[in-house]
């Protein structure tokens, strides 16, 4: 009977076979079965862990930042039948400015109406250029502790783009697309 092993599978044809031990083929010492594999598999182990953590802290970042875009938005009417349940939470109140805005030494002092209530605001932030009686104004603040007022930091002014009236008010403007280079 022949003892030399032919191989019946040809992939097997590149493996070395066991006359290679003679000449120092194949390294048969024990190793430590955990030495490689642990330092490969932490680092494996803690980059998902990582990962989710950034992402964690990126969503906490964005629901803070979202949180100053949701502010409650009331109409003078709304913001007056809710003032207990609103109390000093930070909102915005809708009006129409009536009245003339007053000046005092810390403050602007107007109202504002919606639906025929009115409010009074006291604002301490600066004001828009288009800011006067007349006009829709949306004002972001919070009631006073008394409930009395609306304490206003911030003023945003609503404007329209009908500018039908500009010929008018300033007849001696150019009209038009008119060039004077012909």
């Amino acid at each position: 009977m022949d003892v030399t092993s032919t191989p019946l599978d040809p992939s097997f044809e590149d493996l070395p076979d066991d006359r290679d031990l003679d000449e120092g083929g194949l390294d048969l010492s024990p190793r430590d079965p955990g030495l490689g594999r642990s330092s490969r598999g932490s680092g494996r182990r803690w980059a998902p862990i990582a990962v989710l953590v950034l992402l964690g802290i990126a969503l906490v970042f964005i629901l803070v930042q979202a949180r100053g875009a949701s502010l409650y938005f009331k109409n003078a009417d709304e913001a007056v039948a809710q003032r207990s349940s609103l109390g000093t939470k930070k909102f915005r109140l809708q009006g129409t400015v009536v009245g003339r805005p007053r000046d005092v030494s810390d403050a602007t002092l107007f109202t504002v109406e919606y639906n025929k209530v009115k409010v009074r605001i006291r604002h301490t932030g600066s004001e828009p250029a288009m800011f006067r009686s007349g006009i829709p104004v949306v004002a972001e603040g919070r009631w006073n502790k008394a409930g009395t007022e609306f304490d206003s930091d911030r003023l945003l002014v609503k404007h329209d783009e009908d500018y039908k009236d500009y010929d008018k008010d300033h007849p001696d403007r150019v009209k038009g697309d008119q060039s004077t280079n012909k």
